[in-house]
């Protein structure tokens, strides 16, 4: 692609609002540790040049349940420290002196968690980018601009939202109301903000006073510990699904879609497969990387670059019906593979895409079901073998 192509596709792909400064520090230190190890500038390998699926299983296991454990006692030791000040000082100093004392060291300690916590989080999607053979840093964005696997492995270890993408017009949160999406950004920073606290104190109030009370407040000490033992969880298996996407993307427009498929392809069926991707991003209301990866990859190998309504689902029914049975075959492939491609299906997505799939209805679902399950449970191989993007139904 020459560099005039490049720069207008960089126009046309915009993000609301820039990396933030969790988002900048998280791909800082994911270069750091991939310069420090040497892995910055090394080629990506093919999903075929990978371990087989039960060692990536077994070794992804392994980095999460490791990290898991020392979340667990990070966060068990900070709470132990702020509960052991209330046992110990709460009846012994003036009230101004205790509470001052107390919120030092709460603060003290919730600084330390986080950051042990950031620290773990950078350390595991590092990990297994690696151990999916995403080695290098720099090279090779798979978004326009600087939104490379860094990014969006570091939005992903500091559960950082995903940013607002304007591209080709297509709107995934248009059957959002502004109500909802002002509702959802509330929880979600409420949840970043408040989650820890109300683990740690909210919990030891609602029980008891006085000794009872404080002989209750231990029991905030494994809460904690699990708290953060399982959000340490829930980064590593995000971290995968992305990376896992982000490798199946390429698959797909490098190795599936060969010059003797798209020759089969005719224009109207090239405008379906963006419908097929955008019309996914919609119902699944979401702008989650793995679909943007290939939504953008399927655009740049049709050279798509004409702004209509790509996202609307009736039209995208309509063209289902104006093409050849063979090129209908591959829409509802391509169909069935972007619906699991965010790993999860939403009650939109449920309720409309039978309405594409129509007599292959059972056969799509279950295929759909199963695609999602294996990108869930860090089969790459096997999910390999689900995005076929062939002629054929089913």
């Amino acid at each position: 692609m020459s560099e005039e192509m490049k720069q207008e596709k960089k126009a046309a792909y915009s993000r609301e609002e820039e990396a933030g400064f969790l988002e900048n520090i998280g791909v800082k230190y994911y270069r750091y540790l991939a310069q420090k190890s040497g892995t910055a500038g090394m080629e990506n390998v093919s999903i075929d040049d990978l371990a087989p699926d039960i060692t990536l299983k077994t070794l992804s296991a392994n980095i999460t349940a490791f990290a898991a454990v020392i979340a667990f006692a990070i966060g068990a030791l900070t709470t132990f420290v702020t509960i052991w000040v209330e046992w110990t000082y709460m009846d012994t100093m003036d009230s101004t002196s205790y509470y001052l004392l107390y919120g030092s060291v709460l603060i003290v300690m919730l600084i330390l968690e986080m950051s042990v916590l950031f620290w773990l989080g950078m350390k595991i999607v590092y990990s297994l980018a690696c151990l999916t053979g995403h080695n290098q840093a720099v090279k090779g964005s798979c978004l326009p601009g600087d939104d490379a696997v860094p990014n969006l492995l570091a939005r992903a270890a500091l559960e950082v939202p995903d940013p607002i993408i304007h591209y080709l017009g297509i709107d995934p949160l248009k059957h959002l109301s502004k109500s909802k999406l002002v509702m959802v950004a509330f929880l979600y920073k409420a949840k970043v903000i408040l989650t820890g606290l109300a683990v740690k104190f909210i919990l030891i109030r609602l029980f008891g006073k006085g000794d009872v009370r404080l002989t209750f407040s231990w029991v905030a000490i494994p809460i904690t510990g699990i708290w953060d033992a399982f959000t340490l969880y829930k980064v590593a298996k995000e971290a995968r699904l992305r990376l896992f996407g982000n490798k199946l993307a390429e698959h797909i427009i490098s190795d599936i879609l060969t010059d003797e498929l798209i020759d089969q392809l005719g224009p109207k069926a090239r405008e379906g497969s963006v419908r097929a991707v955008a019309t996914m991003m919609v119902l699944a209301q979401n702008y989650h990387p793995n679909m943007l990866v290939l939504l953008i990859r399927l655009c740049d190998k049709f050279n798509i670059e004409e702004n209509k309504e790509y996202d609307n689902w009736e039209d995208f029914l309509t063209i289902l019906d104006e093409v050849s049975e063979q090129e209908r075959n591959f829409l509802l492939d391509l169909l069935c593979v972007s619906a699991a491609f965010d790993g999860h299906l939403s009650q939109l997505e449920r309720f409309h895409l039978p309405q594409a799939f129509k007599e292959h209805t059972e056969v799509y679902m279950v295929r759909t079901e199963k695609l999602k399950d294996l990108l869930l449970n860090g089969e790459l191989h096997a999910a390999k073998e689900l995005c076929v993007l062939d002629l054929k139904a089913g």
